[in-house]
């Protein structure tokens, strides 16, 4: 298919729909914070602009189309700023892989997700954005052989975010090892939770090229779940989104009156646990809910303030806004039924038990000065060695390992090594748990560390720590395929570290913030297959 017809095909759609549709093709400078871009971007995150582009695309399939003459389609969802549509038949059962090509770049090459079959519709990502990309579908058949292909040239569309956006610098370290699998997806680059200002997920090649830009409405995405062949993601601090694979938004979570922050994750019911702040009370960020991904049903299944009311009701709370007491950041689910969470602002790591019925309190990782006659110190597991405290710690992870003893697993995170607290006049230079620590964004080095937890002798021991650049908020790690991803927020910078620990290469960029958390997708099993 030519460019002419490319465009004819996108004409066609655009005037057959019923809710206004907004091109920006070719843009070269896209105001990302203009009120004409957020409204638009707030339309297509609804069932309404969503069903229509739907229901317009199944009237467009109504012809054979083959391989020889798809039907391509711009981003048709507008969720994916420079992806294409495409849907065609085969004569007989094929899968399908595709390459993107651009002059001066390494190639981008994927088998594209689903079984052998004569219909296929499929969304192509790795475009690379103001650029001329030649791309190539290949059919396969079952015996492994290449039936046909088909070729075709893109002047592919700028970002929406801006063009400084296309690339992220590239330091190689003094590993020869190869970089793991996947795309860095950067997540967060904003601040506030009441914020108007759009945000985007942005994804990276290993060569810093970008992939695929998802703009959102505002606040930032925290992590992307995978399940029940949909991507889901936060699209603002009330609204979390479930994307199929051709980049339609089909399922909607109001989060009600509540504001979530920081982080989400599957729950066992089949639901959605999530960070919250209530809506109208004089706290923040001390609220764990439940959204049920069948009925929507909204309920709250953890109230900090009732599980450490005696904390609590000693910090002052008269202050002119909500009391930020908790400053809960991370979620890990264990054994279905129980969560640890990380508390940035009294620099502990809690696990809470029977989170859907009548939660309690299990152990804290703290420091026993700070809790020191709080009524909570009891709960406080014992430090085995010689080390400093991790210290308003974020992205807690649970792991577990076949090779421990049962009742053992390991909590790895990004250690901030930031002694502050801002709800409490508590000295921590005087607190020997801690020591060589940073204080908000001024600091030498920050941390990945590993504890081994053993719940049966109430134990906790650092078995590996790794020191990065310093971060004093935000920041994020992730050990994907034996690699370590650890990203300094504060900084823009994440490194990928071999299995020896050694760095590969270091990724930098810019940005008004701070990336809040990087994560490596392979994207396997949603838009492209396995091949290992």
């Amino acid at each position: 298919m030519n460019r002419k017809k490319l465009i004819i095909c996108t004409i066609i759609l655009i005037c057959i729909l019923i809710t206004s549709f907004f091109i920006y093709q070719k843009l070269d400078n896209v105001q990302t914070h203009s009120s004409e871009l957020l409204s638009h971007i707030q339309e297509v995150y609804t069932p309404t602009y969503q069903n229509q582009i739907k229901d317009n695309i199944n009237v467009m399939k109504n012809k054979n189309y083959t391989l020889d003459d798809p039907l391509i389609l711009e981003n048709p969802f507008q969720t994916n700023t420079t992806s294409l549509y495409v849907y065609f038949y085969t004569k007989e059962p094929a899968v399908i892989s595709y390459q993107v090509h651009v002059d001066g770049l390494e190639d981008f090459s994927r088998k594209l997700y689903g079984d052998y079959t004569t219909e296929h519709e499929y969304q192509l990502i790795g475009i690379v954005p103001n650029r001329k990309n030649t791309l190539t579908l290949t059919a396969t058949n079952q015996d492994g052989d290449i039936i046909t292909s088909y070729q075709w040239t893109y002047d592919a569309p700028a970002l929406l975010s801006g063009h400084e956006n296309a690339y992220v610098s590239i330091e190689k370290g003094n590993s020869t090892q190869q970089l793991s699998n996947g795309l860095y997806t950067i997540l967060g680059n904003d601040t506030s939770e009441n914020d108007d200002d759009i945000d985007y997920i942005f994804l990276y090649d290993n060569n810093g090229v970008i992939r695929s830009e998802i703009p959102i409405i505002s606040y930032r995405a925290h992590r992307l779940l995978f399940d029940d062949d949909a991507m889901y993601y936060s699209v603002s601090s009330s609204l979390l989104a479930g994307m199929n694979r051709l980049g339609q938004i089909t399922q909607f979570y109001d989060t009600g009156h509540y504001r979530l922050h920081h982080d989400y994750i599957n729950g066992s019911n089949n639901d959605f646990l999530v960070l919250a702040t209530q809506s109208n009370t004089d706290t923040e960020e001390d609220k764990i809910i439940s959204i049920d991904k069948e009925t929507h049903e909204i309920k709250k299944v953890i109230d900090l303030e009732e599980l450490f009311i005696n904390y609590r009701q000693n910090l002052d709370s008269s202050q002119d806004k909500a009391l930020d007491w908790m400053h809960i950041n991370a979620l890990q689910l264990v054994d279905k039924d129980s969560l640890i969470i990380s508390s940035r602002e009294t620099s502990t790591i809690i696990k809470i038990n029977s989170i859907y019925d009548s939660p309690t309190i299990d152990y804290m990782i703290g420091s026993p000065l700070f809790w020191q006659e709080s009524g909570y110190d009891e709960f406080l597991l014992t430090q085995i060695g010689d080390f400093s405290l991790n210290a308003g710690q974020h992205c807690v992870t649970y792991q577990q390992d076949d090779k421990l003893a049962d009742g053992q697993y390991y909590l790895y995170f990004y250690n901030n090594n930031n002694t502050i607290s801002t709800t409490r006049d508590y000295d921590y230079k005087n607190d020997p748990y801690y020591y060589d620590t940073g204080e908000g964004n001024k600091g030498k080095q920050s941390y990945y560390y590993k504890y081994l937890i053993d719940e049966n002798e109430r134990t906790f021991e650092l078995v590996e720590s790794i020191p990065v650049t310093y971060s004093g908020y935000v920041s994020s790690v992730q050990e994907h395929e034996n690699h370590k991803i650890i990203d300094s927020g504060s900084a823009f910078e994440t490194v990928e570290l071999d299995d020896q620990n050694n760095i590969i290469q270091t990724i930098k960029g810019t940005g008004d913030t701070w990336w809040y958390r990087v994560f490596k997708y392979t994207y396997n099993h949603f838009w492209f297959q396995d091949e290992n």
